[in-house]
């Protein structure tokens, strides 16, 4: 047995188990009870409401992942050497959050892995009927891995899908943005650069970002260190609309400095 805290609530419990499932693919009753060191039985309720939440399929004597639910960019695309980079950033990230907060990410692969992480904390639980976690989303993809968390209230943004970034782009999500505020809005970016800010490829993703970042008190961007230097199409903020940047690799003078005279909190990890 490891020494990991089981969860004896359903919102906990279901949140192991998903999490399983999205790695597994399957699993079976025996196997989550003693993961979880719960009751076959309680395992096989659980199984049951899963199905009914359509979370899950049951087989015999244990529930399979549905596919729809389970594939829709939920997993890197790529296995690059910056990949460690970005799970780092992620970590450091997801653990800014408190629970109860409303957050919200832009489209990446580095906002993806932080809301993978924070939705799935086991300290994000509802607590009085209260969500855990409120997640505000332009990108189709975290709201994939938002929606399947019990205790994490999900908001998606409308408007047109991006094929490539799945971000919600035009006036319906911009205009969706404005009846909303944030405590904290994470951002990931192409292009970091002390002149031209942050930018990215986009300038329709760019104007929907823009509107989270000014509706959110805490502003905090994500990069690896190769993304400095960069200048992409459009322009997302200056630098010093963050309150906090979260990198990984080394950090150049000239953007320590900006940052130090901006007062803009560095996590460097």
């Amino acid at each position: 047995m490891d020494s990991i805290e089981r969860p004896k609530d359903r919102s906990g419990r279901w949140d192991r188990v998903l999490a399983m499932l999205a790695q597994h693919r399957s699993l079976s009753v025996t196997e989550v009870a003693r993961e979880l060191g719960i009751s076959e039985s309680t395992v096989r309720r659980d199984f049951v409401e899963m199905e009914r939440a359509q979370l899950g399929r049951r087989t015999h004597g244990g529930i399979v992942a549905i596919d729809v639910a389970y594939s829709l960019a939920t997993t890197p695309r790529d296995n690059d050497d910056a990949a460690a980079d970005r799970e780092r950033v992620a970590a450091a990230a997801a653990a800014l959050v408190r629970p109860g907060q409303i957050v919200g990410f832009n489209g990446g692969r580095t906002t993806t892995a932080t809301a993978r992480r924070a939705v799935s904390r086991p300290d994000i639980d509802s607590r009085d009927g209260a969500p855990g976690m409120t997640v505000v989303c332009a990108a189709l993809n975290i709201a994939t891995e938002a929606v399947l968390r019990p205790a994490v209230r999900t908001v998606v943004l409308g408007g047109v899908a991006e094929p490539y970034s799945f971000e919600l782009t035009g006036p319906l999500a911009t205009a969706t943005m404005r009846d909303l505020w944030l405590d904290t809005m994470f951002v990931g970016m192409i292009g970091l650069d002390v002149d031209a800010g942050l930018t990215c490829n986009s300038d329709a993703e760019a104007g929907v970002t823009r509107t989270m970042i000014g509706h959110s008190r805490r502003v905090v961007g994500l990069a690896t260190a190769d993304k400095f230097g960069l200048r992409a199409l459009a322009g997302i903020c200056p630098v010093a609309a963050l309150t906090d940047l979260v990198i990984a690799g080394g950090v150049a003078e000239p953007l320590r400095e900006h940052l130090a005279e901006h007062e803009v909190r560095l996590h460097e990890v």
